[in-house]
């Protein structure tokens, strides 16, 4: 390779350098930013309108998006069954009376409400049931008047309610726990606190079950013996 091509290659590479030091650059010296959705990735909100916000009305761009799209009237989502009762005094009242936890106690349904009780109810309530947690300790809340004794006559269906809707100055949990974790805590509380152990257990249901299939076995090799036999 010759010196003289070698030179021109140089310059070359210079200029290149320099050119492009000078000629990318904004207002205020600042480059320009390539693909910038992808260094500054944009919120998006659920059921937002974003040609509303954004003053494109008749931009299809903005308002056609999945994050503008109400669900349809009347519809619910996959897995959800609505709480038939109000927040309203008789709403509470009703629950107390009708609403009966359809979950089957057992030990496991025991320790899945002691796990959920001290995620979201210890810090209040106490580990006790008495109303003394950290946060009573502390002065950051009231003396909570409720405490879990096994005098307290409290409905199981009242306190579903009170854990889904909130009283007084509790708030309602039911945005962070779902219908079969908020009937757990329910067993729990009642059953360590309040000593009020439901009558059916797992363990009984279990036993009637394999009950029955005995009995359904035996039915089924009599009915065999006796066709044999009448042969």
């Amino acid at each position: 390779m010759s010196k003289k091509y070698l030179n021109r290659l140089s310059k070359l590479a210079i200029v290149a350098v320099v050119f492009s030091f000078t000629s990318c650059k904004e207002e205020g010296g600042l480059a320009p930013e390539y693909m910038p959705d992808m260094y500054r990735s944009p919120s998006i909100e659920t059921y937002v309108d974003y040609g509303e916000l954004r003053g494109n009305y008749s931009d299809t761009n903005y308002t056609n998006k999945m994050s503008a799209r109400q669900p349809v009237k009347g519809t619910i989502h996959r897995g959800f069954l609505p709480y038939g009762y109000e927040n309203t005094p008789e709403g509470y009242a009703a629950a107390g009376e009708n609403l009966k936890n359809p979950i089957v106690f057992s030990d496991d349904i025991l320790d899945d409400g002691k796990k959920l009780y001290g995620m979201f109810c210890v810090h209040c309530h106490g580990k006790t049931g008495q109303g003394d947690g950290t946060i009573v300790q502390r002065g950051k809340f009231p003396p909570i008047p409720v405490k879990f004794l096994p005098t307290l006559d409290l409905a199981e269906g009242k306190m579903f309610h009170t854990i889904t809707y909130g009283k007084g100055l509790m708030g309602s949990h039911s945005p962070q726990l779902n219908k079969e974790e908020r009937w757990k805590l329910v067993h729990f509380i009642r059953a360590k606190f309040m000593e009020k152990v439901p009558a059916i257990t797992a363990s009984v249901e279990v036993a009637v079950v394999e009950e029955a299939i005995v009995e359904t076995v035996e039915t089924v090799e009599e009915v065999i013996q006796t066709e044999a036999n009448g042969h």
